[in-house]
């Protein structure tokens, strides 16, 4: 529907350009007050989305929050445009009238071009979710080398999705945002474990909780395969139509012994390789719905 949208007001806003006559002016005002009415039902659905998707775990929350808040300013926007044709259709210029409808054109075009690349991303899987066992030997929170293959296979799928976006859409200017969340059981890290010492020495505590000592865990794997996935992207950076157009924002967050989805499993165990697990979400965003990551400066280098 966006991209059928799109070329109808390109082609439709063009053919009034062009051919302006004192009536025409007066339609291009109708045609751009209608088209701006169609953006914001679009931005309407792509809140709506957004929503959707959050709840279902293919955007993080607060990823969520931003697009969301984003959306509602070009809602805004569109509502001040609105105001404004009215105005024009009543006591406008000729001259006044087709200056407006050019800076909305812009403003419109660039809207329809960022909520279909929402659109299409959102037709995407982008939640993954592993078991640790696939990346990390027990005691371990490092990708050992006997483990890096299996770990690129399992990994790969999402880079090449991601890549395959860039590639749709090679003349945008991206965000791309991957958050990547670890869990662990209850099971305790005991003083004599080779897993304690190089915990301990990553803390800000001397006597930590075992919760404490697998949030820090779940944190570390989950920032091993927050830099595999990076590094994948880099190996494969060639592929990218123009690098210089996308920045990344990458996070990680040990969730430690908190339970993961449990809307999706209600019958967690306190040692349960269910709860073992790392889930990686990935959104490509146009800058105008996640602008932090641009201030952020985080192109891939």
């Amino acid at each position: 529907m966006l991209r059928s949208l799109l070329i109808t007001v390109v082609s439709g806003l063009t053919m009034l350009f062009a051919a302006c006559t004192s009536q025409k002016v007066q339609s291009l005002t109708k045609t751009t007050q209608e088209t701006l009415e169609l953006v914001k039902k679009e931005a309407q659905r792509a809140i709506a989305l957004t929503v959707e998707k959050v709840k279902n775990y293919e955007v993080d929350p607060d990823i969520g929050k931003e697009i969301i808040r984003n959306l509602k300013d070009a809602e805004r926007k569109i509502d001040t445009q609105l105001a404004v044709a009215v105005q024009l259709e009543k006591t406008g210029s000729r001259e006044e009238i087709l200056q407006f409808a050019e800076r909305t054109n812009v403003i419109i075009q660039s809207a329809l071009t960022d909520l279909k690349s929402l659109n299409d991303l959102y037709d995407i899987s982008t939640f993954s979710s592993f078991e640790t066992a696939t990346f990390f030997p027990a005691g371990m929170f490092g990708i050992p080398p006997e483990k890096q293959d299996e770990a690129k296979k399992s990994i790969e799928p999402i880079v090449q999705r991601i890549i395959k976006f860039f590639g749709d859409h090679p003349r945008q200017r991206f965000v791309a945002v991957i958050v990547c969340y670890g869990f662990s059981d209850e099971t305790p890290i005991a003083k004599e474990s080779p897993l304690y010492s190089p915990l301990l020495a990553k803390m800000k505590t001397n006597n930590p909780t075992r919760q404490e000592l697998n949030v820090k865990l779940s944190e570390l794997r989950a920032k091993s395969i927050a830099n595999l996935l990076v590094d994948l992207i880099k190996i494969n950076e060639g592929l990218i139509p123009n690098p210089k157009l996308i920045n990344y924002d990458i996070k990680w967050m040990g969730k430690g012994e908190e339970l993961p989805y449990p809307d999706r499993v209600r019958d967690y165990k306190a040692d349960d390789k269910r709860r073992r697990m790392v889930s990686l979400i990935w959104n490509v965003l146009p800058g105008s719905l996640y602008a932090q990551g641009l201030s952020n400066d985080t192109a891939m280098r």
